[in-house]
């Protein structure tokens, strides 16, 4: 039921701050890590003006209404942090003292077949900003140094208020959380049938800065071809299974292979079946955790730098997430004569391939390993499939991508025992 305000207008109490935080949400889709500094700090200046009048136009509708009490429980409970206190702070800094005071930082980490080298971290403030593209034009001669047909390396954006350790992406994450939480809670109190409101909320869902991998909005992946002093750009795309924790445990594949406690070859089994009926896989890997939990992460890629970022980050968290186990699996092509192709750009050895293989690996944190690969031809042949399983044949001895994860196990493995 709608109820009208002290002026008879039929809108919803809630409209007015739904639109607020949507303007406010709407600035914040603009902001984008290429985008200048001028615009962008519009763009946050904007964002921090508008999600503050998000709970004034809330409190202005509420003001003659027996639902001022159940507003300021609801605000005691999820906007009176430390993270909405700050938002609020920056309001008023942005529209009574200056604009904000950003600054981004961009680290570069180079993949190699041997190595991951992470380049020292640069800092721009409005002052200093450079385009990117100049950026990596000015590095052509620092990839060229490395003597590779191919150098693959991404570029990681961070951004921060001026003289602040704190991440403005997280800040963002949890304080749209914490207001779409405020307003969920207000809308079942207030129990109103509004149109309006009902299409902003589906609007605010929609939005993609809160809704897409931090990673996607923050990091490219480039590889830079020596021989034609050219760079390529990734087309991405991940998996998204929209909620906040998707550790599960890792129970539910027995539920799935009934009778089979072998976790890899279940993890083989299920995507065997996948690419039965589609033809195609995404790269998945499943991380396994010391609290018996495990974690899906499927993501594509025009490029194999993704590949090898991904697990170098997966590498990087081993320690702090408790990770014990990783499993991968994806294509691969096959070669006889690897004399031909040895000398060529990824992109070309294509047309020399013998075979596509489904690729699946494993490593762990007692340091054992495993490996199998399947000759994509055949995986509808399940007597095939069993006698690779039975038999361990076309075992792979690396993959080039998973070094990071294998040398981290190993790092871990002799640090434990001194």
């Amino acid at each position: 039921m709608n109820n009208p305000d002290l002026k008879g207008n039929t809108k919803s109490l809630l409209y007015p701050a739904y639109h607020k935080l949507y303007s406010a949400l709407n600035s914040l889709e603009k902001f984008e890590k290429g985008t200048n500094f001028f615009d962008n700090i519009s763009y946050l200046d904007n964002f921090f003006s508008e999600y503050r009048n998000v709970t004034f136009m809330l409190q202005k509708s509420l003001a003659h209404t027996e639902y001022l009490k159940i507003y300021e429980e609801n605000r005691q409970k999820y906007l009176l942090n430390d993270v909405c206190k700050w938002f609020i702070e920056k309001r008023n800094e942005v529209l009574k003292q200056q604009p904000f005071n950003l600054e981004k930082k961009i680290r570069i980490v180079v993949y190699t077949t041997t190595d991951n080298i992470k380049l020292p971290e640069l800092s721009f403030t409005i002052e200093n900003d450079v385009e990117f593209s100049t950026l990596i034009d000015s590095m052509r001669e620092f990839f060229i140094e490395f003597n590779l047909i191919e150098v693959m390396f991404s570029a990681e954006y961070s951004f921060y208020e001026k003289g602040s350790s704190e991440e403005l992406y997280d800040y963002f994450i949890s304080g749209i959380n914490n207001m779409k939480l405020f307003m969920k809670a207000m809308k079942e109190s207030l129990k109103e049938n509004d149109i309006l409101s009902d299409q902003l909320e589906k609007k605010i869902d929609e939005m993609h800065f809160h809704r897409i991998p931090k990673n996607m909005l923050l990091i490219d992946d480039y590889v830079f071809y020596t021989r034609k002093n050219l760079f390529e750009k990734a087309s991405r795309a991940e998996m998204i299974l929209g909620t906040n924790d998707l550790k599960v445990p890792y129970t539910n594949f027995e539920k799935m292979f009934p009778g089979s406690k072998n976790l890899f070859e279940n993890f083989i089994m299920m995507h065997i079946i996948i690419f039965q009926s589609q033809k195609k896989l995404m790269p998945t890997c499943l991380i396994i955790y010391n609290d018996e939990k495990m974690k899906f992460m499927s993501f594509d890629s025009s490029i194999k730098t993704t590949v090898y970022r991904k697990m170098y980050e997966i590498a990087n968290r081993i320690e702090e997430e408790g990770i014990i186990e990783v499993l991968y699996v994806g294509e691969m092509y096959q070669y006889s004569n690897n004399q031909q192709i040895i000398n060529m750009e990824s992109r070309d050895r294509i047309k020399y391939k013998d075979s596509e293989l489904l690729v699946f690996f494993k490593s762990s944190h007692d340091l054992s390993t495993e490996s199998y690969s399947f000759d994509s031809e055949k995986v509808n042949d399940m007597k095939y499939i069993f006698s690779v399983l039975v038999n361990k044949n076309n075992a792979l001895k690396n993959l080039a991508f998973m070094k990071p994860i294998v040398s981290e196990f190993e790092r871990l493995k002799f640090k434990n025992n001194l």
